[in-house]
């Protein structure tokens, strides 16, 4: 084993072990407040939770099927089709989050003449969250292969959408990793906005609990352990899956 391998793996092992102490620490310290009160919503509490979950997932599958697209078209698409797309990206970008899942909520009906549940107006408004935002990170993957790629692809006969699909677009996905997990995160810290139109996140559970019992301390000290457990966790995901991919690096 290298010397640079046992100090990154040192930092590793320090770094679980402060989180550790640092999480015992609180959790002593908190031992003699009402953690029954989260115990017993604990139904309320998971099922918001998973709510949460699967906003995120839902986010960013259908986020990541319209920013593939929406790169592209910014990328290569001829003048009309790229100026639509930049400003269909920048408009939701420059668009403060919680005012968008506001104006789904309350405008879909207007335009539609159909009333948007609160769970449809969640999805809607953070799939076209996460599409933007999906579709830079997937533009900067992009650009980041090499344009000698694209032509040494069409040099061996392939046509220019078959370097795209075979050469191209999986040495960018492989580049933007990093990015890609960062807006996973976000996307899942961003679910908690949906409780202003009713819907019941995991975000939303903690505060009716909190109504009924006011256990501020409690309940808010779980959320937030319950959102950087999440959030931890995804990023770890991604080490397993991508070993090449290291947080600390």
């Amino acid at each position: 084993m290298t010397a640079d391998e046992t100090r990154r793996r040192l930092m590793i092992f320090v770094w679980n072990a402060s989180v550790i102490l640092i999480l015992l620490a609180v959790a002593f310290s908190f031992r003699d407040l009402r953690w029954g009160v989260v115990w017993d919503s604990r139904k309320l509490i998971l099922d918001g939770l998973a709510n949460s979950w699967l906003l995120a997932l839902i986010s960013v599958a259908l986020g990541m099927a319209a920013g593939i697209p929406l790169a592209v078209a910014r990328l290569y698409g001829p003048s009309g089709v790229r100026h639509a797309a930049v400003a269909l990206i920048e408009a939701v970008r420059a668009t403060p989050q919680l005012m968008l899942i506001f104006w789904v909520f309350f405008t879909y009906p207007i335009f539609t003449g159909h009333d948007v549940s609160p769970w449809g107006a969640g999805v809607i408004s953070l799939f076209l969250i996460g599409a933007a935002y999906l579709a830079e990170v997937v533009r900067g993957g992009l650009v980041s292969v090499a344009r000698g790629q694209f032509e040494a692809a069409q040099s061996t006969g392939l046509s220019a959408l078959q370097s795209f699909i075979h050469i191209v677009l999986p040495q960018a996905l492989r580049n933007m990793v990093p990015a890609f997990v960062a807006q996973i995160v976000s996307l899942f810290k961003t679910t908690s906005l949906v409780y202003v139109v009713g819907l019941v996140d995991f975000f939303r559970a903690i505060i009716i609990v909190n109504n009924a019992n006011f256990a501020p301390y409690e309940l808010y000290t779980t959320m937030a352990v319950g959102y950087f457990v999440c959030c931890y966790l995804l990023s770890w995901t991604i080490r397993k899956i991508d070993p090449k991919y290291v947080l600390s690096e």
